[in-house]
C-alpha cells in the first residue's frame, strides 16, 4: 500500500489563505514533483503482537499477520516510536527476508505537538497527510509524507520576500526521537523539542 496524503491548507499563515501547487502564485517545486512520481514500497500495518526480535502486523486490508525481524533496524535507531501492539506504523521492509528497514509510529507522530510552550508555538500532524501551524510566523507547514521510511514535511517559508512567499516547499525531515508525549524533530536546519500539549494523537484507521 502507498503511504501517501494529500494537500491541506494551513490554518494559522499569516495571510490565511489556501495555495494551490499549480497556480503562478504556488509554483511547483521540482522536488516536490519527483516525490509524487516516485514510488512508495513502505505499507500502514498494525503491531498485534511482538517478541524480543520479531514483530506480527496486519494491514488495513488483511486479516492474516505477517512477521519481520525488528532487532537490527531497532539496534540502528531506524525504529521511531514506541513498539506497542495496536498502534499503527509505516513500514519499510526487506522483503525477501523478512525484515524491517525502518518503522514509524504514525499512532504517536499524529496529532498536535508544541515546541514552545510558553507562546503555544508547534505543528500539528493530521489525518491523510494535512500538516498545519500553530501560532508560527515564520513558517507555514502544509502536508507530511511518509514515503520509503523517510519523512518528507511540505512548507512555506514566510521569511522568504513577499514575490516568493508562496513557494511550496518539500525537505525530508529526521525524528530523532519519538514517543507518546515527545517528538525530537531535525527539520529545514532546526531541531524542534516537541511536546504533546493537552490533545492526544488522532486514532488513525
Amino acid at each position: 500500500m502507498v503511504t501517501s496524503f494529500l494537500l491541506a491548507g494551513c490554518t494559522s499563515c499569516s495571510d490565511g489563505k489556501k495555495k494551490d501547487r499549480g497556480t503562478s502564485e504556488a509554483p511547483i517545486n521540482p522536488m516536490v514533483e519527483k516525490l509524487d512520481e516516485t514510488p512508495d514500497s513502505a505499507f500502514l500495518v498494525q503491531v498485534v503482537k511482538y517478541t524480543d526480535d520479531s514483530i506480527y502486523v496486519v494491514t488495513r486490508r488483511t486479516i492474516r499477520s505477517k512477521a519481520y525481524a525488528y532487532r537490527d533496524a531497532q539496534d540502528a535507531g531506524k525504529l521511531k516510536g514506541t513498539l506497542k501492539k495496536g498502534d499503527w506504523y509505516s513500514l519499510f521492509p526487506d522483503t525477501r527476508n523478512r525484515q524491517v528497514i525502518t518503522m514509524i509510529n504514525t499512532t504517536e507522530l499524529s496529532g498536535k505537538w508544541e515546541y514552545n510552550q510558553s507562546e503555544h508555538r508547534g505543528m500539528s500532524f493530521n489525518e491523510r497527510g494535512g500538516m498545519s501551524s500553530i501560532n508560527t510566523s515564520d513558517i507555514c507547514f502544509r502536508e507530511w509524507k511518509l514515503l520509503n521510511g523517510l519523512l518528507y514535511v511540505y512548507y512555506v517559508d514566510l521569511q522568504q520576500k513577499a514575490g516568493d512567499r508562496h513557494q511550496y516547499e518539500v525537505e525530508e525531515a529526521n525524528i530523532a526521537e519519538l514517543s507518546a508525549d515527545k517528538l525530537t524533530l531535525q527539520f529545514h536546519g532546526t531541531t524542534y523539542h516537541c511536546r504533546r500539549p493537552s490533545s492526544k494523537p488522532l486514532k488513525f484507521k
